[in-house]
């Protein structure tokens, strides 16, 4: 089975929900004249993923929150979609929830696992 993602260079599981936002910041003198022009300057992009994973095992629950908790970075492999390509950036986490804990097909899982990476540089 293949594992593109990598925390800290430590294969995972494929999330089973993967989803990359980004976010410009412009310069604080960006606005709106009265002509209701938008007059944008912007600083820069950055990146981030929403994962998730459903009825995740928990040793490999338990993987990947040992790569990123308490770090104040972390190496990630994923698809950028600003190149198309997988690549290994920095990102961090701050939040991350766990569904119920149950038996799933009679292994010990939680009902799901899911945070968001952002990444420590603008692209």
């Amino acid at each position: 089975m293949s594992r593109p993602f990598e925390f800290n260079g430590v294969p995972a599981k494929t999330p089973d929900t993967f989803r990359p936002n980004m976010a410009t910041t412009s310069t604080k003198d960006s606005d709106r004249t009265q002509d209701l022009v938008m007059h944008n300057t912007p600083m820069g992009t950055i990146q981030n993923g929403e994962f998730e994973w459903r009825y995740i095992e928990l040793d490999e629950a338990a993987l990947i929150l040992q790569q990123i908790v308490n770090k104040s970075e972390y190496s990630l492999r994923y698809p950028n979609p600003l190149t198309g390509r997988w690549e290994v950036s920095t990102f961090y986490t701050s939040n991350y929830s766990l569904g119920t804990h149950m038996i799933s097909n009679g292994k010990s899982v939680w009902e799901s696992l899911s945070f968001n990476a952002v990444r420590i540089n603008p692209v």
